[in-house]
C-alpha cells in the first residue's frame, strides 16, 4: 500500500510550490522530505519531482498526481479539527466595548488556562441582547441591576477619577477652581454626561463642561489621554496598567461613586451549565482581586 505519510508530504509540496515550506508544515527537514518523495516514487514507479540546484519541481506525472489528490489531505485536516473542537466547549459571551478592551480580555488568559476545553466566544455591543431567544449564555451589562426576567451577579460598582498625562497635573496636583478651569478635557461620545456630573458633585465648572474635544469611545479617550491631550475622567479598573505603568496619573481629587455597575447576567430559564457558572464565578473573583487600592 502506498505510504499516506509519503502522499501527505507530495500533496504538501503540490500545494505550496516550495519544499521547504512543505517540510516545515509536515514537521521534517528538506532532506526528510525528499526521502519520502524518493519512497512515494518507488511505490508508484514514476518520477514526481525533478531535482535541481533551485529544489523540487513536479513532473508532469507529478502533476497528474496531484490533480487527482486535489484538497482530499485539505478535507481530512478540516475533519479531524472538527472532529477535535467537538470535545470542547463554547461559551458565548455578549458585553460592552470599554469592559472587554479594556478589562476582559487581559484576564482572560487566566481563566482559559483554569478551564481548558472552554472555546470563548466574545461580542462586544451597546445594544442589549435578549438572553432568552438570542444564541448568548450569559453578558456583562452596564446599569442599576434591575434588568426583568434575568439572573444578576454584581462585580463592581462603577466611579469616576481624573486621569491624565503626567505633564498635565497642575504644579503640586492642588485641585481649585482656577486650576481646574485651565485643564482640557477629552470627553467620550458614549459617555457626555461624565464630566458634568463628576463637576456637579465636586463643585466645579469648566468651559469646556458639555464641549471640548470628543472621542468616539472611551479607550480613545484614554489613548488620548496618555498622548496628552487632555484629562479624562474614568474608572479607575479600566487605567490600572497605564497608571502603574506612569503613563497616567490621578490626582488625589474628588472620586464620584455611581448608581451604576456592572453586573454577570444569565437567563434563569436555562440550564446553569459548568462553563457560565465556572465563569461567574471567575469573573466575581477576578473583580474582587481587582479592586482599586486606597489613594
Amino acid at each position: 500500500m502506498v505510504s499516506l505519510r509519503a502522499l501527505h508530504a507530495f500533496s504538501l509540496l503540490a500545494r505550496h510550490g516550495r519544499a521547504s515550506l512543505a517540510a516545515e508544515i509536515l514537521g521534517v527537514s528538506p532532506s526528510a522530505l525528499s526521502h519520502l518523495m524518493r519512497k512515494l516514487e518507488a511505490e508508484l514507479g514514476a518520477t514526481l519531482v525533478l531535482r535541481d540546484g533551485r529544489g523540487l519541481t513536479l513532473t508532469e506525472e507529478g502533476q497528474r498526481l496531484a490533480l487527482g489528490l486535489g484538497d482530499s489531505f485539505e478535507r481530512i485536516e478540516d475533519a479531524v479539527d472538527s472532529f477535535k473542537r467537538r470535545s470542547r466547549t463554547e461559551l458565548r459571551i455578549s458585553t460592552v466595548s470599554t469592559f472587554a478592551t479594556r478589562w476582559l480580555i487581559p484576564r482572560l488568559p487566566d481563566f482559559q488556562s483554569i478551564q481548558p476545553d472552554v472555546e470563548i466566544l466574545l461580542s462586544a455591543s451597546t445594544r442589549m441582547v435578549d438572553l432568552d431567544r438570542e444564541n448568548y449564555d450569559c453578558a456583562i451589562r452596564l446599569g442599576k441591576g434591575n434588568w426583568q426576567g434575568v439572573e444578576s451577579a454584581l462585580l463592581w460598582q462603577e466611579h469616576l477619577a481624573v486621569a491624565m498625562a503626567p505633564r498635565l497635573l497642575p504644579e503640586g496636583g492642588v485641585l481649585s477652581q482656577e486650576t481646574f478651569a485651565r485643564l482640557r478635557l477629552l470627553h467620550s461620545a458614549a459617555r457626555r454626561g461624565d464630566w458634568p456630573l463628576w463637576m456637579s458633585k465636586a463643585g466645579l465648572t469648566h468651559p469646556d463642561m458639555t464641549s471640548g474635544t470628543l472621542l468616539e469611545s472611551r479607550d480613545l479617550a484614554i489613548q488620548a489621554a496618555i498622548a496628552g491631550m487632555g484629562a479624562i475622567v474614568i474608572d479607575k479598573r479600566f487605567v490600572m496598567s497605564e497608571l502603574e505603568a506612569g503613563h497616567l496619573v490621578m490626582p488625589d481629587w474628588p472620586v464620584i461613586e455611581l448608581e451604576t455597575g456592572y453586573w454577570f447576567v444569565r437567563s434563569p430559564v436555562r440550564p446553569l451549565s459548568r462553563p457560565v457558572a465556572a465563569f461567574r464565578d471567575w469573573l466575581q473573583s477576578a473583580a474582587l482581586d481587582g479592586r482599586p487600592g486606597p489613594e
